[in-house]
């Protein structure tokens, strides 16, 4: 059994309490390895009346100890799509230009810290960034299907068979959505009939010429136990010998408080034809059992970026939506293990 072992000094970045836009958190990282530098864009939150979230810049050159660059926000809310937050940034680099996908969110939160009561659930999109210094952003927009209410964006850091390929995450294209009281208001854009949907929210892979539009939707990874919530992409695709390795959160539900767990899973996809799974580990590779991951009622491992260096995968995760953490493992054991589960 293979298990990715958590940094023995605890998470690698806090809140810093004199920035009071991220007093209450910063967590879910984009984290990208640009020659001798390690580049982490943070997501924080400084209050909880509205939970608005902004991207903070640090870096490190041991990936243990960060130094944040600003003590202000490199970007954050600002566009109508965007307009109440900007959340969980994922990073990769092609052709000497950094891309960064994160949840843009249109509408308010909360209010007084409570989510506020709408005739449709709370709707996000996933926008993207280009940059090539982190200072200076070009904002091609939102990228994910309308109406699909997407987050977990990742883009592959290079081109297949010349295009750009990327894995999200649409709460609206499952039978879950149908099932509900709501499907009436949105039912459209889908990309197969509803009864060949997923029964929960799932991962899903799409291609693209240009970056701004996104066609062939593929269903790729899915939720298979009774107690299984949701799955969705976490950090952007390693590509590996023997495949692409896709590092994913995985969501459960602890039905004697009613509370969702985090964890992280892992599979494999062929390298020229990712739609094609080669295997899939069945347990956590990561699970929230530090003091630092399960903050009362909130038990969350959520990886979002990460690297490899020699031998060792370097897994960088949200703690229960407080902190950044860091994990790591020997990638070719963890190849060797998911060879035991083929598809």
């Amino acid at each position: 059994m293979f298990k990715l072992k958590k940094h023995s000094g605890g998470p690698v970045l806090s809140p810093a309490k004199n920035l009071d836009w991220e007093k209450e958190g910063v967590f879910n990282p984009g984290v990208i390895k640009d020659g001798e530098e390690i580049i982490m864009l943070y997501r924080a939150v400084g209050e909880r009346e509205s939970y608005i979230s902004r991207l903070g810049l640090a870096k490190s050159r041991d990936g243990i100890n960060f130094e944040r660059v600003s003590n202000d926000p490199v970007f954050g809310p600002g566009e109508f799509f965007d307009h109440w937050s900007t959340e969980d940034p994922r990073i990769v680099k092609i052709d000497n230009e950094f891309l960064i996908t994160y949840v843009a969110v249109a509408d308010r939160i909360m209010k007084n810290g409570r989510s506020i009561l709408r005739p449709l659930p709370l709707e996000t999109a996933s926008a993207l960034l280009k940059t090539k210094d982190f200072s200076n952003f070009e904002k091609v927009g939102i990228i994910s299907p309308a109406g699909s209410d997407n987050k977990d964006v990742v883009i592959f850091p290079r081109k297949i068979r010349g295009r750009y390929a990327m894995l999200h995450r649409p709460n609206r294209w499952s039978k879950e959505w149908f099932s509900s009281s709501y499907e009436k208001f949105v039912d459209e854009g889908l990309p197969c009939p509803v009864e060949r949907l997923p029964d929960q929210p799932s991962v899903w892979l799409a291609w693209s010429d240009n970056l701004k539009n996104w066609t062939d939707h593929k269903l790729l990874i899915w939720p298979e136990h009774h107690l299984d919530e949701k799955v969705g992409a976490g950090l952007p695709p390693i590509e590996t010998s023997d495949g692409w390795l896709l590092i994913y959160h995985h969501v459960s539900r602890n039905w004697n408080t009613g509370a969702f767990i985090y964890t992280a899973r892992v599979a494999l996809a062929d390298l020229d034809n990712p739609n094609r799974l080669i295997a899939k580990i069945p347990y956590d590779i990561l699970a929230p059992d530090m003091p630092y991951e399960t903050n009362g009622e909130i038990k969350v491992v959520f990886p979002t970026g990460g690297f490899v260096q020699g031998d060792v995968l370097h897994v960088y995760y949200g703690a229960s939506d407080r902190y950044v953490c860091l994990a790591t493992g020997s990638l070719s054991e963890l190849l060797t293990e998911l060879k035991k589960y083929k598809i």
